[in-house]
């Protein structure tokens, strides 16, 4: 008999062992990107933090009022007497919004949407985990660079038909900050309706069990409900924005690999739903630091560069365009989830693979093993 429509099982792919196993990539991620010669060398750095400045620079004009209002509040507080609860009130809510309407990371994001060197930092780091990988595995050819730059020139000749044109950069700027103020405005509406008497008390909890029904069944969804009916409303707020900005920030990080790679709407959705709890670790890990003032929004192109290397952990080198359409589809079935959760850390450092032992010495080593047991 089938389940009612409000009814979902736990998706396999979104448990705590892909959650950690996304926060443990954020982290390797992260090191092997510093460790790449090829982006010291470059100017890619450079681009970048050109890039991070200006969105630094605006971030702290938006945000001027707001710090300038701290600061008044403070002084009153400094010369006022008597009861300052009210200031102290002020000041919460204002960390508060700061915190839960993300402009930091928004703004962030929308850098890459002007400039290109988010997707040329994607690619560099791709081209230098693969070659990593060529170092420990010689025999295999399971690159991903060289496979996915010809996709270059076939999402260009799409472009060129009338029918399979591609969004400009323009308009998906344009749907990016669509998409966040509908966010922003979601936000401030939940906060605002759970005020509401006597019904308010409920909005939070539907809101948590809409948000995690499809991505985490409804046992996950209805226990976290059910917490949001006790816990303090500013908390699950802060929770709801966290669980929102970690799954899109992990979408818009593998954005270099999608404006390639065809995909289309129904299966980009089932490809990042067979991967939903590695991709929730993954973009929580790095929107945890991004949070981080001034430093986190340094942290932005470590993502990217993270990115590359999720991307070979997660999916398979992409064939030659002739099969692509085939080969999408059977993308969406993560077949390879327990390999890449159950992964050494061994299996993701950078070091070479040791060599095999000459026949002599290996002989040498089982006789002197045999010998070593028979005594």
């Amino acid at each position: 008999m089938p389940s009612p429509i409000f009814i979902s099982r736990p998706p396999p792919g979104f448990t705590p062992l892909a959650i950690i196993r996304g926060m443990q990539l954020t982290i390797l991620g992260g090191y092997r990107a510093m460790r790449n010669p090829e982006l010291a060398k470059s100017q890619y750095y450079r681009k970048a933090l050109i890039s991070i400045l200006v969105s630094m620079v605006v971030q702290l004009l938006i945000w001027a009022p707001v710090m300038g209002a701290r600061w008044i509040l403070h002084i009153v507080d400094f010369f006022s007497r008597g009861n300052n609860r009210e200031i102290e009130q002020w000041i919460k809510t204002l960390k508060f919004w700061q915190s839960v309407l993300n402009v930091g990371p928004i703004l962030i994001s929308a850098v890459r949407y002007i400039r290109p060197e988010m997707d040329e930092l994607f690619l560099k780091s791709l081209q230098f985990v693969d070659s990593i990988y060529k170092q420990k595995h010689p025999e295999s050819n399971r690159l991903y660079y060289d496979a996915l730059i010809k996709y270059d020139h076939e999402r260009a000749h799409r472009a060129t038909k009338p029918k399979g044109g591609t969004v400009s950069a323009q308009d998906k700027l344009s749907q990016f900050i669509k998409r966040s103020g509908i966010r922003v405005g979601q936000t401030i509406a939940i906060y605002m309706l759970s005020g509401v008497p006597v019904l308010g008390s409920l909005v939070l909890p539907i809101t948590w069990f809409q948000s995690l029904n499809r991505v985490a069944g409804t046992p996950a969804a209805a226990t976290l409900c059910a917490i949001s009916l006790f816990a303090p409303k500013r908390w699950m707020m802060t929770f709801l924005a966290a669980f929102w900005g970690g799954r899109s920030l992990a979408r818009e990080l593998l954005m270099p690999y999608f404006n390639r790679i065809p995909f289309s709407r129904a299966e980009r959705e089932r490809w990042f739903s067979a991967r939903e709890g590695i991709m929730f670790g993954f973009g929580a890990g790095f929107y945890l630091l991004l949070k981080i003032p001034f430093i986190g929004v340094l942290v932005y192109g470590f993502a990217e560069a993270s990115a590359a290397y999720l991307i070979t952990k997660v999916s398979d080198p992409p064939p030659p365009p002739a099969l692509l359409y085939t080969w999408t589809e059977s993308q969406t079935l993560w077949t390879h989830g327990d390999e890449a959760l159950l992964s050494s850390l061994d299996e993701d450092s950078d070091k070479p693979a040791p060599p095999p032992l000459p026949p002599r010495e290996e002989q040498q080593f089982g006789h002197t093993l045999t010998k070593q047991i028979t005594h």
